[in-house]
């Protein structure tokens, strides 16, 4: 039981704002990532207990609360099978598409790990408006090494708000596999855990 809540902080996209004073670099990943001709810098943490870790990355100019581009990369200590993980966000999604026709996903698999994209948003009381559209494309693998033994989710986070929804869902149609091709094929660093 106590894996399952654990990972669901990883697979649960959250529309949420956030505050942070300082940002603290917990995996030794302090960036920058480039990735995709774009430079990410980490711009927020948060390690709310000791097995669960969440560091996001985005570019200079943009923001935490509004971004248009963002690198996520989280860390949960324990033993998992990736299967069972993908399997719960896909079970997750098809809840979530019951009442949103927008959300819509892909699964791809290679070399033991997944990856998994998919599209969702945050739609106006009434459904009638996309307020924000946001496209995942979540890179799952097992770490085992002699320190840290957990699963690891790397993923790039695309948004598009109301005054940009048609250049978002012109640029998905168009770059597509892009944005899997640069999260699939980046080098992942090591992670350590301080």
């Amino acid at each position: 039981m106590k894996s399952k809540i654990l990972f669901l902080f990883l697979v649960i996209p959250i529309f949420c704002l956030k505050a942070q004073d300082k940002v603290q670099e917990y995996l030794g990943i302090p960036g920058p990532i480039n990735i995709g001709q774009k430079v990410y810098n980490l711009a927020w943490s948060s390690h709310p207990n000791d097995v669960y870790f969440k560091q996001e990355y985005i570019e200079p100019k943009e923001n935490i609360n509004k971004y248009n581009s963002m690198v996520l990369i989280d860390f949960v200590k324990g033993e998992f099978k990736l299967k069972e993980v993908i399997d719960h966000k896909i079970t997750e999604l098809e809840e979530m598409k019951k009442n949103n026709p927008i959300v819509n996903y892909q699964v791809l698999e290679k070399d033991g790990e997944y990856i998994l994209d998919f599209l969702i948003s945050e739609n106006s009381k009434d459904g009638k408006e996309i307020l924000i559209a946001e496209r995942n494309v979540y890179r799952y693998k097992i770490v085992t090494n002699s320190k840290n033994n957990g699963l690891l989710l790397f993923a790039i986070s695309q948004r598009g708000y109301k005054e940009n929804m048609d250049q978002f869902f012109k640029n998905l149609k168009t770059n597509s596999s892009q944005l899997i091709e640069a999260v699939g094929n980046y080098k992942i660093p090591e992670i350590k855990i301080k």
